[in-house]
């Protein structure tokens, strides 16, 4: 069952972080029997387990630190009755995305669509569809749990939840202490609170308190029209003025966009220069007024009418914030939408592209790039606190992300390693910012080993005191997934 690691499953030891790790051991489990068998070797040695799926991670939670690497790439079965996905952890996003039928929609929608099912759920994932639809909690029905004693747990929502602070899984008695969250986009921690739905201590656990088997999610039927509007601001002010008039609308109102992307003048300017390599890959950069930020809003409606009324509506406040509506770029159509989302999925992939050639020059450079929210009040707090900051230091950055959320991806790229400390200062300083403000260090890439030291300012001694208390009711040894989220012991 265990295969010594060897050099072809060198990759296994990254994920997207760049970071690398070691192990002894690698498998590839088909089934749940084969997963028990595994765990019960890792028991009897005492061998670290580090749960993979697609490693589209960005915080090195499936890169390994000895042991054995359960990859799960293999259980991928996927099963749609109505409303209703079942699916195991190694089936992407991409091949649940062309299971699904027509008149079926599933919201969570991280740019990788490579990433596994598994890991999404491990990480609390969302995307730009969050939000409407919010992260994938909420969509998570049920889930299949094989704990580190080798018991499997059948979870389900509204059946199977805590008493007070109290809670029984199979043999197990736990105690489930609230955990304070802040209240924003939060992808940091374990979610735990008295009377709570138990499939939702796993749900963003990053893979250390038990192993998915098998979810069970809700589909939703799929919108009637998709119509999508990108729109460009003079400046930081007016983007921030506009998405504030945007989000305005309640839930619930045909108004309410289900997405806000956010595009900085230096984003634009990246993705410019970089056209004659985007035109190889059928992308398409669009006409846009030089020195302007973008928004990007997509609406999700009953009809073709409620969605025109809709992106009319937005278009019709764009000279309020100094904006020429002719400058916005309107898409009613599929294809249109096609090209609008590719991109603005491809900055993320052209800065990685970008650090990797500059990794030639400077081994072990890696790109810094943010993921914290904050409430509502300080979005422009924020970005005038980043854009402040970055001026000021010389180093080469731009910004995009979920502007919607208050939720903005800053990309630092340093061009050698003293730029690379540069930006580590300034990420910590903004931490620190972000948590006065009551925000989230980690809005949906989660915590894995990269940002603990960050998860610990903004936890706290008590707060990590009593996850590592949950964690060793569940993982006494500490085989799943060690130093993700908490430090080793």
């Amino acid at each position: 069952m265990l295969e010594p690691l060897e050099a072809a499953h060198a990759d296994c030891l990254r994920d997207e972080s760049r970071a690398s790790g070691h192990a002894d051991y690698i498998a590839h489990p088909r089934s749940e029997a084969d997963i028990l068998a595994i765990l019960a070797e890792a028991r009897q040695r005492q061998l670290p387990l580090t749960i993979q799926g697609a490693r589209t991670g960005i915080a090195a939670g499936a890169v390994p630190r000895g042991g054995i690497i359960l990859n799960l790439s293999r259980m991928d079965a996927i099963h749609i009755e109505d409303h209703l996905l079942r699916v195991q952890p190694g089936a992407t996003l991409a091949a649940i995305r062309e299971a699904l039928p027509p008149d079926r929609f599933f919201p969570p929608d991280p740019t990788e669509t490579t990433a596994s099912i598994g890991g999404m759920i491990a990480c609390n994932a969302s995307g730009a569809l969050s939000f409407r639809y919010g992260p994938i909690r909420p969509h998570v029905r049920a889930l299949r749990i094989a704990t580190a004693d080798g018991h499997i747990h059948d979870l389900h929502r509204h059946r199977d939840r805590a008493d007070g602070p109290r809670a029984r899984l199979g043999t197990l008695e736990l105690e489930l202490p609230a955990l304070p969250r802040p209240a924003v986009k939060n992808a940091a921690g374990y979610h735990a609170e008295p009377g709570m739905d138990l499939l939702d201590l796993f749900i963003g656990a990053e893979g250390t308190l038990g192993i998915i088997l098998e979810a069970t999610l809700d589909l939703l039927s799929a919108p009637g029209a998709v119509w999508g509007l990108m729109a460009f601001l003079p400046d930081t002010a007016a983007a921030v003025g506009y998405v504030n008039a945007l989000r305005a609308a309640p839930p619930g109102d045909p108004a309410r966009p289900a997405a806000i992307e956010y595009f900085d003048a230096r984003c634009l300017d990246f993705l410019r220069a970089r056209s004659d390599l985007l035109a190889t890959r059928g992308i398409a950069i669009p006409p846009m007024p030089p020195g302007a930020a973008c928004i990007y809003a997509e609406w999700h409606a009953a009809s073709e009418t409620e969605a025109e009324a809709a992106v009319l509506a937005a278009a019709e406040e764009l000279p309020r914030f100094q904006a020429d509506p002719d400058t916005a770029i309107l898409a009613d159509t599929p294809p249109e939408l096609e090209k609008l989302k590719l991109f603005r999925h491809a900055a993320p992939e052209l800065v990685n592209s970008t650090i990797d050639e500059r990794r030639k020059a400077h081994p072990g450079l890696v790109k810094l790039g943010t993921d914290m929210a904050v409430p509502d009040p300080h979005l422009g707090d924020i970005l005038n606190l980043y854009e402040s900051d970055l001026t000021a230091s010389g180093l080469e950055w731009l910004i995009f992300g979920h502007i919607g959320d208050n939720h903005l991806h800053v990309n630092i790229l340093p061009r050698d390693p003293t730029d690379e400390q540069t930006g580590r200062a300034l990420y910590a300083r903004w931490a620190a910012q972000v948590i006065a403000w009551g925000g989230s260090i980690s809005a949906e890439h989660g915590i894995g080993k990269l940002k603990r030291d960050l998860f610990s300012q903004m936890a706290g001694p008590e707060t990590l005191a009593r996850m590592r208390r949950i964690k060793q009711q569940l993982d006494p040894q500490t085989l799943l997934n060690p130093g993700n989220l908490l430090a080793n012991p």
